[in-house]
């Protein structure tokens, strides 16, 4: 597809904090080990691009911005007098705000021609990403114990703390999950090749380089990215773009039907159903926390209005000292900044996601983070949203899955490089 000069650009732009997310999600600022150097490098990016006129601001949700920052402020100056047992962060207030910044700007060039042309860039980094997954698992196929290489190479003074990297794929196996040595863990780097995997679809990738990404999602022994895929696909389904998952259909069910004769498939269905699991590691994202957090909330009346403090959910958590258990980022909204204020930075944190250029992202990721990641203030698990969603919208004309592929059905999957014409899905149409 031909794009222009400001359409590469902007293609250019948010590839390449794709790149950033993917490469800096393990290092931290120097000296502060908690607090991930993409946040920083995030707001750094958004500034810099609008200086160079990439992007710029978003008067509605930089609006919004500010009614979260000032109702959550408030709140914070009157829970330690109206509510019992407050306990408050002004550090992990900060932190949200300073996360959530970006996501006041948008890119100036939003048309489809420079959204496929930045899922083909995130589709060229998610794929190196898997391969990275994949070596790390044929390393210790082949009898190489597993070994830490980024905290064996990078300063300790520069890597992140407190995450769990990565685990065996079951009890006492010596096979560790993949996190490619620079994934912060496992089922973040699951969620990267997920919507990498989308991306693929999207653009038509190659037959070989869907394989490397769906079995590099399998090696993390993760469902994050799978979610993200059956979402996506669902959404794909109910639209005219499923006209792109028919050639993938036979690979899919081959590629299924395979996992399930190695360890990794075998682990991953067993953990279909793991929800059931008091314990288990879905259960401890999606459903554990409401049990724990729900009745210290509804504990006193000031506390539901106005929340019991920035960072009082995780230390409520913190407290149970079961391992795993995380904080929703609805739990988080609402525990700790109450209904009155929780709603206000509720409804700033979904506009990020609304006028999507791509109904499939949008929902994929709003299921991802709601339901299964930790949290709002964890930079490298809401930063994708901003990359494939927020920079794009309010989108320009209808969106992308509601534009007609123009390949035959014969043709639309032949393994060559696709021609310009035959990439164009939406040039002239969406943007």
């Amino acid at each position: 597809m031909v794009t222009s000069p400001a359409e590469q650009s902007a293609a250019r732009w948010v590839g390449a904090l794709f790149l950033l997310i993917v490469l800096l999600q393990r290092f931290a600022v120097p000296g502060v080990p908690l607090l991930a150097v993409l946040v920083p490098v995030v707001l750094l990016w958004a500034a810099a691009g609008l200086v160079h006129g990439v992007v710029t601001i978003d008067r509605t949700r930089l609006a919004w911005w500010f009614a979260a920052a000032t109702a959550t402020a408030i709140t914070m100056l009157l829970q330690p007098w109206l509510v019992p047992g407050a306990q408050i962060s002004v550090t992990a207030w900060g932190l949200v705000l300073a996360v959530w910044l970006p996501f006041t700007v948008r890119l100036i060039e939003r048309g489809a021609p420079a959204y496929l042309a930045m899922l083909r860039y995130v589709t060229t980094i998610s794929t190196g990403l898997a391969w990275l997954a994949l070596i790390m698992v044929g390393v210790q196929l082949s009898g190489v114990a597993y070994r830490d290489w980024f905290a064996a190479i990078v300063p300790s003074a520069l890597q992140l703390d407190g995450f769990v990297l990565t685990y065996p794929i079951a009890y006492g196996s010596t096979i560790f999950r993949a996190n490619a040595w620079i994934g912060l863990e496992p089922s973040m780097v699951s969620a990267q090749l997920g919507l990498g995997l989308l991306a693929a679809l999207f653009v038509r990738a190659r037959i070989w380089t869907v394989i490397v990404l769906v079995l590099g999602l399998v090696s993390t022994v993760s469902g994050s990215g799978i979610i993200i895929v059956l979402v996506g696909g669902l959404v794909m389904l109910l639209h005219r773009s499923r006209r792109l998952l028919g050639g993938y259909i036979p690979l899919a069910v081959t590629t299924a039907i395979a996992s399930t004769f190695t360890p990794f498939g075998i682990v991953l269905i067993d953990r279909s159903t793991e929800y059931q699991s008091a314990g288990s590691s879905t259960s401890l994202r999606a459903l554990e926390p409401y049990s724990v957090l729900y009745p210290a909330w509804i504990e006193h009346l000031p506390g539901m209005l106005l929340g019991y403090g920035p960072g009082s959910a995780q230390r409520v958590v913190s407290d149970t000292n079961v391992p795993g258990l995380l904080v929703p980022s609805p739990v988080k909204v609402f525990f700790e900044y109450g209904i009155i204020a929780g709603l206000v930075l509720a409804a700033f944190i979904l506009g990020c996601y609304w006028g999507s250029p791509s109904r499939t992202f949008s929902l994929s990721l709003l299921c991802s983070l709601l339901l299964l990641q930790p949290g709002i203030t964890t930079i490298v698990v809401v930063a994708p949203l901003l990359v494939l969603v927020t920079l794009w919208s309010p989108r320009v004309g209808p969106p992308i899955e509601s534009i007609l592929p123009e390949r035959r059905s014969a043709d639309r999957w032949r393994s060559a490089r696709p021609t310009a014409r035959s990439r164009d899905i939406g040039s002239g149409v969406y943007g």
